[in-house]
């Protein structure tokens, strides 16, 4: 069987050309990708990676590859990720990893932004299958439950703090704030759900990727489709 996920960080690589700066997201898909870097690009000392998740960042260094601070820089050539779904204007959820905050950053950096996906996770609208993951400052998650919930009464069916497998307490972000879960029953206007969230005092950043992924590299059974954002929708 065709691993579609190593098909997908196949056809990334052809993106590589030597000197570029490289931000990357987590997951999977980014860990074949990173092998195959390492395995297979002749000019691979000339790159340099930046990177919002720990695991990744280790997963360059036992590579061998070039991680650097990412306050440094101003620009990056590429950002990939993966992520949980997207549709067909290539908005996404990417709510697993909870590291959306420091994700959306260098997808802004990127000149181009480009989503490593497998066939499945392409459907024609986004749905409630995945959770929105919202990261919040400390202090304020009663009262940003508490907006949530007023706010999406009769869209909401739960609102879940993730808790550490390792220790009593919340699972912190690599910010050191809380990350909460909210499960819709009904999904809201993906355009008003992007900014309404944005709004409520102490909310950092959500996992709803709207209109920022210019590229996606679609690994299906056929073969890897190149596709571009249409932003013909809000």
């Amino acid at each position: 069987m065709i691993n579609l996920k190593q098909e997908a960080a196949k056809a990334a690589l052809q993106l590589l050309k030597p000197d570029q700066l490289i931000g990357l997201g987590v997951g999977s898909t980014i860990a074949y990708f990173i092998e195959l870097i390492a395995s297979s690009i002749s000019f691979k000392s000339s790159l340099k990676f930046i990177s919002p998740s720990f695991e990744t960042k280790m997963w360059l260094k036992e590579n061998g590859l070039v991680c650097i601070d990412g306050s440094t820089q101003a620009t990056l050539d590429y950002y990939f990720d993966s992520c949980d779904q997207l549709d067909m204007h290539l908005n996404a959820f990417k709510s697993g990893g909870g590291v959306h905050t420091g994700e959306k950053i260098m997808a802004n950096m990127a000149n181009q932004f480009i989503l490593l996906a497998d066939g499945p996770k392409m459907v024609e609208k986004l749905t409630t299958k995945y959770p929105l993951c919202v990261e919040i400052i400390p202090e304020a998650w009663l009262s940003v439950r508490k907006e949530l919930r007023s706010s999406y009464s009769t869209m909401i069916s739960e609102i879940v703090l993730r808790k550490s497998e390792q220790k009593a307490g919340p699972l912190l972000s690599e910010r050191g704030n809380f990350l909460a879960d909210i499960y819709f029953s009904k999904l809201p206007d993906i355009h008003e759900l992007n900014k309404q969230i944005k709004h409520i005092t102490g909310v950092v950043e959500h996992s709803l990727f709207y209109q920022l992924c210019s590229v996606c590299l679609l690994a299906t059974a056929d073969g890897v489709i190149h596709l571009t954002a249409n932003r013909a929708e809000k």
